[in-house]
């Protein structure tokens, strides 16, 4: 049975999961803003490099792949690492995941042992303290502040201690949307680095860079820290998150990358993660080279924004990812009153316990021209 620890932290989605079953029936008349599902661009140039892939017949090309996945794909992305963080990562350095949820898991478990702590700034993606508890390790959440959730370096540095073995940071952060500028970043690797010299114990950097391709300019947090693991997702910036593929890559400066990056590949067996479809392998190289036309993105960031401040909403900022967060409006007992009462319009959205946070929400800026169009107005309504 699932621990009682574990039931707590399921429990926000699994609530939010039953409002979105209930409204499904509407059908095309739903407007979904809650996950970054898109309605209009199918990235037709990913769907072709699949099938591409697909039609590309080898011999044993669809068959079992290593546990850290074939090496010509793993090269294809230490190759690209290389250019876009700056450091000489080898094929090795990178184990590729059906998916950024595989990974987190596999550099939790290569990171921090049992009984361990983990700090983990909020709001926060869903799952990452859930996958601490499962791991057996203790999360720290850190707050950051209203309305900017900008990085509080030293609220995480307070809440770092002799059993802190890790540090799991969003960059650019889901669900704030925020890009951390590289001084704040620098700060964070100096906290970490004074942390362990003080507890005598090494704590890693756990950077979950999955929404980076939306930001006008990224710098890696594995910069600032030797100790560092990039988690990355495929299917957020091609569109195809079903599809299922990712990869963990250590620091090339990791003090010890080669037992490190080993135990990344033994943990894809021992948690039974294996790696993603070998036809997804295949297309990897292709998915690498496309660049995506993202020139709507930051225009339509703008007009959510807007629309929501003229309506009364207070919003954080966004500088980057497909996501807006505002402030659930003070009329509303708590956040899942507010989620029930856009439910009944017929307009989803994520509530802040989701993220491990109160008197939020997200919206996603992946919803159809047509289906905003309907929504605005609904939140409009529902803020006066």
């Amino acid at each position: 049975m699932i621990p009682a620890e574990l039931e707590k932290l399921l429990e926000p989605l699994e609530r939010f999961e039953a409002i979105r079953r209930r409204v499904a029936r509407l059908g095309d008349r739903l407007c979904d803003l809650s996950y970054a599902n898109p309605y209009e661009d199918t990235r037709r140039s990913a769907r072709e490099a699949l099938a591409e892939a697909l039609g590309d017949e080898r011999s044993l090309d669809l068959q079992y792949a290593p546990f850290g996945g074939q090496t010509l794909a793993r090269r294809a992305v230490a190759d690209a690492l290389r250019e876009s963080h700056g450091e000489d990562f080898a094929y090795q350095d990178v184990v590729l995941t059906p998916g950024a949820m595989a990974a987190l898991q596999i550099a939790l478990r290569a990171a921090v042992r049992p009984g361990e702590e983990v700090v983990i700034p909020t709001p926060c993606w869903l799952d990452i303290p859930l996958y601490a508890r499962f791991a057996g390790l203790e999360p720290r959440l850190v707050p950051l502040p209203e309305p900017g959730f900008e990085l509080a370096v030293d609220a995480i540095a307070e809440a770092i201690g002799e059993r802190t073995a890790a540090v799991v940071l969003s960059q650019p952060a889901n669900p704030s949307g925020r890009l951390y500028p590289p001084e704040a970043l620098a700060r964070l690797g100096e906290v970490l680095r004074t942390a362990q010299l003080r507890f005598r114990r090494p704590v890693a950097l756990i950077s979950d860079e999955v929404h980076r391709d939306f930001a006008d300019h990224f710098t890696s947090p594995l910069r600032f820290h030797d100790r560092t693991v990039v988690i990355y997702s495929f299917g957020k910036y091609h569109f195809m998150q079903g599809q299922r593929l990712g990869y963990a890559a250590v620091s090339p400066q990791h003090p010890e990358r080669e037992p490190f990056r080993r135990e990344l590949e033994r943990w894809t067996r021992v948690a039974g993660i294996a790696t993603p479809t070998a036809l997804m392998q295949k297309a990897l190289p292709r998915l690498l080279e496309l660049h995506h036309d993202d020139a709507w993105l930051p225009a339509w960031r703008e007009r959510m924004v807007g629309e929501l401040e003229r309506a009364g909403y207070e919003v954080s900022h966004p500088d980057a990812t497909l996501f807006v967060y505002a402030r659930t409006p003070a009329a509303y007992e708590d956040d899942f009153a507010f989620m029930e009462d856009l439910a009944r319009r017929g307009v989803l959205a994520l509530p802040a316990p989701a993220f491990h946070h109160s008197g939020w929400f997200r919206l996603s800026l992946t919803a159809s021209e047509e289906m905003l169009g309907r929504a605005l107005p609904v939140l409009e309504e529902v803020a006066a």
